[in-house]
């Protein structure tokens, strides 16, 4: 029975501590789902990372944009090699290293390939892992859960205290956006789209240069809105 190896938990940062629990189930007849969960959020941690990366090189700020793209390679990416292992997939170290050297004005378009491809292996992973609707939102809660700590590191009292940790938020919500319009109930997914898209207004830019003038409450709203939708599906 494979084990998550408790030196790569120990190597990475607090905020993406996975339970050390069993990967297969107990009969060895594959990931149990609860686990499975764990690993496809710390992938949609990875994708929120990277999407803000990829949209700040699209507003030529370069060296911010970096600070996205290795951020998840070093503190995410090692968690994910025993679930690599077990899924049988080669990871996606290859397209996260094709990007680290295209933070310039002049490779701009060079990143956006590597970016994409760097998405789409993820996303390949994600479609392998039999997910329900229950489970989509269980990763889109989580991943608000952390985006909601995230934001509150990030902004103080209207003002951005730490930029990256702001933009990270920003980023975990786009990517739990995707979780939720990939749930099958028409009720469910359009109500909690409707949180989400007022959420974002929490971040009228990835550099903003005044002060927010906004709390968290929008923030709190979706999770307080994917916490019921649990709470009555079980």
């Amino acid at each position: 029975m494979l084990w998550i190896c408790s030196i790569l938990l120990a190597a990475c940062s607090e905020e993406t501590q996975l339970r050390q629990v069993p990967l297969e189930n107990a009969d060895g007849a594959g990931i149990q789902q609860s686990v499975a969960v764990d690993y496809v959020t710390k992938l949609g941690l990875i994708q929120g990372h990277l999407w803000v990366a990829a949209q700040l090189v699209e507003a030529g700020l370069f060296e911010l944009g970096a600070k996205h793209a290795k951020h998840p390679a070093q503190e995410v990416y090692q968690e994910l090699r025993p679930f690599f292992l077990a899924v049988g997939s080669q990871g996606f170290a290859a397209e996260l290293e094709a990007m680290s050297g295209q933070f310039t004005a002049s490779s701009t378009a060079e990143f956006q390939v590597s970016y994409q491809a760097a998405m789409a292996a993820i996303d390949l992973i994600i479609a392998g892992v039999e997910l329900t609707d229950a489970d989509r939102l269980r990763v889109a809660q989580a991943l608000i859960e952390q985006a909601l700590t995230e934001y509150r590191a990030g902004v103080i009292a209207g003002e951005v205290a730490d930029l990256q940790e702001y933009q990270d938020a920003r980023g975990f919500v786009e990517v739990a956006e995707i979780f939720v319009a990939n749930n099958q109930d028409n009720d469910q997914r359009g109500s909690l789209l409707a949180t989400l898209q007022a959420a974002k207004t929490l971040w009228p830019s990835l550099n903003p240069q005044q002060p927010l003038g906004a709390d968290d409450s929008a923030l709190v709203a979706v999770l307080a809105a994917l916490r019921a939708t649990q709470d009555e599906g079980s």
